[in-house]
């Protein structure tokens, strides 16, 4: 029984070691596999996984390329600013290293919120940045302890900056992050997400020159992600620089001239300032965004600065020396994160600081448009020197009376003495007989009605009316009534004051239809311009015309000339109402602007060019609800010019 016993257990114990043995032998030869399968088969991918866990790849952003003025004056460049990142990817709790970041540097629950959003939407190996504006104290403190930071590293990069402030924001526009609407446009620019791209003005027009090319870094890092040693690839090209034709010092007296009009500076620490803020929304616009000018008008109110614009060109050349439009703003809010309370400001402004007003600031040309209807009548022969029409103060048309501006009228007009007093009714009378087609037609040659070409971003088109703009745009016949109007530059007339100052630039050239631009070509190469291909005799015409605004006895800026030591200038004033004048309010009595609220005066206009007999310069000054073209405008051109002239010694 015993010997039984004893066989059958030595026969269990043989199975289970076989099965043990067998079961060893399989379990081996699968980890052996195993083994050969990530040692040998796949030692490629995992010799370059081992690699990118070691070394992490990074973009070098370029230096984007400075914008200077004509004296080489910086008026865009670059300063150095250190960045605070996070990569999510070698943090383990992203929220508790937030909370240590807190401890040594600044953090705001904003920036905090933006972080985690970031670090929801993007990838992981992503580096997010915490702060781009590092004090050289929070830099000290972090350089000590950011060590013991898992994910957490700091660098230098480039901030922009716009050293002249607010001076000529709507030329150089300005630098901002890169946003995701870009990117959809361009995907190459999510491998630069910390890059910053023009979005307005000379900053977005050139963008692919000032921009550069990225560069690549291998940085080796530790298991915490934190940078051991840069191991540099591929370096960035810089962006190029570029020189615009902007003269800053002249900008900055035009501006000035602008802003202040006729007016007078308040001190702004004065009990009558303090008191006008309080309850002027107006006034309290200006002084949030950082502006110090308030004035004070005839009837003693304090008011904002004026608001307008200011073009003046080099009629040869076509360069833009001074380019102003008021109000302004500080392209330096737009470089880093700009506030929403900056934003909200600047788009609440009742004078709207970010529209270029020289570019995409579209107003009835009023009398500046009258050399248009001249030069279209003298030189298609429906006029000459000599024709003669007589102004009692009105002209009827059908069952429309059309009235002259002096109510009295002006008697008996030609081309020259009518540019002088800026008669309507011989306007009227003229443009009934030349067409609205040959009007229109010597307005493009002159440069109205279409893009000038100086190729800042959002530039308008202005319009210049005609029977066909008419039916395609209103579905209506064009009326003889409207030529009337359109004479004299109202109506459906519209054009911008770069524009204007094209106009006069060809009118005071003769030759050529000379174009504007902003960016000085290398070695200045004089451009070549079309032929202008205008009746030199009709231009002579119109030119004695524009002389005797400024020098004639009845001249409507006989009191704003250009001192005789500097030539003298030749001029036009226009004056643009905004707001219908009823026939009631005419036999009432036309309420003075100065009454009116700011927003119903007429519009102050005056195009020029100077000296007289060499012509150099063309200028356009709007002042926008500025009152009289004459007194209001006129002696802005006239300050403008005086400080070119003194310059050019």
């Amino acid at each position: 029984m015993s010997r039984n016993k004893t066989k059958d257990l030595r026969r269990t114990m043989s199975r289970r070691g076989l099965l043990l043995g067998g079961g060893a032998v399989v379990l081996t030869s699968i980890l052996g596999a195993r083994l050969f399968q990530l040692q040998v088969a796949e030692n490629n991918r995992y010799r370059r996984l081992s690699d990118r866990n070691q070394f992490d790849l990074r973009i070098v952003a370029p230096t984007r390329g400075r914008l200077f003025d004509r004296e080489m004056r910086l008026l865009a460049g670059n300063a150095e600013s250190f960045q605070l990142y996070i990569t999510p990817l070698y943090v383990d709790d992203l929220q508790q290293t937030l909370a240590a970041l807190g401890q040594i540097v600044d953090l705001t629950q904003k920036q905090i919120d933006e972080v985690f959003a970031a670090a929801r939407k993007g990838p992981s190996f992503h580096d997010i940045i915490v702060r781009d504006d590092l004090s050289q104290r929070e830099l000290a403190r972090l350089a000590v302890r950011s060590p013991l930071l898992s994910g957490v590293s700091f660098g230098k990069s480039l901030r922009r900056i716009y050293p002249q402030g607010s001076l000529a924001c709507h030329v150089t526009g300005y630098v901002s992050p890169i946003t995701a609407r870009e990117i959809v446009r361009n995907q190459a620019l999510e491998k630069t997400p910390h890059l910053g791209t023009g979005k307005n003005g000379i900053e977005l027009a050139h963008e692919q020159n000032l921009r550069g090319i990225p560069g690549r870094e291998r940085i080796e890092v530790n298991a915490k992600g934190q940078p051991i040693r840069v191991l540099r690839d591929v370096g960035a090209i810089s962006g190029k620089d570029l020189q615009l034709s902007i003269d800053v010092g002249l900008q900055l007296h035009s501006a000035e001239i602008l802003r202040r009009g006729q007016l007078k500076p308040v001190e702004m620490g004065s009990a009558d300032v303090q008191r006008a803020l309080a309850k002027d929304d107006d006034l309290k616009a200006h002084i949030v965004l950082g502006d110090s000018l308030i004035l004070r008008d005839e009837k003693d109110r304090l008011v904002p600065p004026e608001s307008g614009a200011v073009v003046v060109m080099d009629i040869y050349s076509g360069e833009i020396i001074s380019l102003v439009s008021a109000p302004m703003f500080d392209p330096n809010l737009f470089t880093g994160r700009l506030l929403t309370r900056d934003w909200r400001r600047l788009n609440a402004h009742p004078r709207k600081p970010l529209l270029n007003r020289v570019t995409a600031g579209q107003y009835a040309p009023g009398s500046t448009f009258k050399m248009v209807v001249g030069l279209a009548a003298l030189e298609t022969g429906v006029i000459s020197s000599k024709t003669q029409f007589n102004c009692s103060g009105d002209m009827q048309l059908g069952n429309a009376r059309f009235h002259c501006w002096r109510d009295e009228g002006h008697g008996v007009m030609n081309i020259i003495s009518a540019l002088e007093q800026s008669c309507d009714v011989f306007f009227y009378e003229v443009a009934l007989k030349t067409g609205i087609r040959k009007i229109k037609n010597m307005a493009h040659r002159l440069g109205l009605g279409e893009v000038t070409g100086l190729g800042l971003p959002g530039e308008k088109q202005g319009i210049i009316p005609s029977h066909e703009w008419k039916l395609a745009n209103l579905g209506k016949v064009w009326t003889p009534g409207e030529t009337v109007v359109s004479s004299i530059g109202q109506g459906y007339v519209l054009a911008t004051p770069l524009q204007l100052a094209v106009m006069t630039a060809r009118i005071a050239n003769g030759k050529h239809a000379v174009t504007p631009s902003l960016v000085k070509s290398p070695g200045d190469t004089p451009p070549a311009f079309a032929p202008l291909d205008v009746d030199p005799g009709a231009l002579s015409i119109i030119r004695q015309g524009m002389f005797e605004v400024m020098k004639g006895g009845l001249g409507t800026a006989r009191k704003y000339d250009l001192e005789a030591s500097f030539g003298g200038m030749a001029g036009k004033t226009g004056t643009v109402q905004v707001k219908r004048i009823t026939k009631a309010q005419r036999e009432e009595g036309i309420v003075s602007n100065i009454d009116r609220p700011w927003a119903e005066r007429d519009h102050a206009l005056f195009v020029a060019y100077a000296p007289v007999k060499q012509p150099r310069y063309a200028i356009s000054v709007v002042v926008e609800h500025g009152g009289s073209g004459s007194s209001t405008a006129a002696p802005v051109a006239r300050d403008i010019l005086t400080k070119l002239m003194q310059e050019q010694g």
